[in-house]
């Protein structure tokens, strides 16, 4: 009888030592492993039931989660796009930061509350060698010695593109009273912008189309190399957008910034 009480107490012993297999989704509440990943929540404010993915995920059908996704909160330099259908079809966007209520995320006149049903996690790569960004050191060094690099017009809100990463290059602001929804009538703009800067609380989304349409990305922070950003079906965004909206205080009010 002792004998076979020691080989339980071994056994049980054994399996507890055996290492899991770690799997994506990840569930539960621990961040303190930090690093770049996203977390879906079923309620806005990052509550209630949570699910979280790594750079490298490529989710085509968020099972339970599909179409009940309310908040978004992003770590590190982790950039998600989204899909309101399985299999990465119909309408996308990318987020490369929290977002504590999609019900205040609008695209086509709706809300992307509940909407979400495919994903695919990547990761901001900080270093050299972008996605086959023209030209080479000579060309951007002439680059500078034509544009130098200045400080912006006097924003409090708005928003400044420039042509050549690390905000270099011609460049343009806009503090929201302009239609920008085809910015080929705007200084020739469309598909020619490598970098933007974001001021105050204003939030921007960049279209690849004219008109707001296409594939789109929601910026409310700095981005000095669009070659880096991925997602909604475009390789990266570098000269690529051709249509902006922009959204401030009011909106950030009801994000409780």
């Amino acid at each position: 009888m002792r004998r076979l009480s020691a080989l339980v107490v071994a056994l049980l012993f054994g399996i507890a030592l055996t290492p899991q297999s770690q799997a994506a989704p990840q569930f539960g509440r621990e961040r303190g492993g930090g690093g770049d990943r996203i977390c879906l929540y079923k309620d806005i404010q990052y509550q209630g039931m949570e699910q979280c993915y790594s750079p490298g995920d490529s989710i085509a059908t968020l099972q339970s989660f599909s179409g009940r996704t309310s908040s978004i909160r992003i770590s590190g330099r982790a950039v998600v796009t989204v899909w309101d259908e399985t299999n990465f079809r119909g309408h996308t966007t990318v987020f490369s930061q929290s977002v504590p209520d999609l019900g205040q995320v609008r695209l086509e006149g709706k809300s992307w509350s509940d909407r979400i049903s495919s994903l695919q996690v990547a990761s901001e790569n900080g270093g050299g060698g972008g996605f086959g960004r023209p030209g080479n050191s000579a060309n951007q060094e002439r680059e500078r010695e034509r544009y130098p690099a200045q400080p912006p017009q006097q924003l409090r809100e708005g928003v400044c593109v420039y042509e050549r990463p690390n905000f270099e290059g011609r460049s343009q602001c806009w503090a929201g009273t302009e239609d920008l929804s085809d910015l080929g009538r705007l200084g020739n703009w469309s598909d020619r912008i490598a970098s933007i800067r974001v001021f105050g609380r204003t939030t921007v989304i960049v279209y690849r189309d004219i008109g707001f349409r296409g594939a789109s990305m929601i910026v409310n922070r700095d981005m000095p190399d669009l070659s880096q950003i991925s997602g909604g079906g475009i390789r990266n965004w570098y000269h690529q957008i051709s249509s902006i909206q922009l959204e401030g205080r009011e909106r950030d009010r009801r994000f409780g910034r």
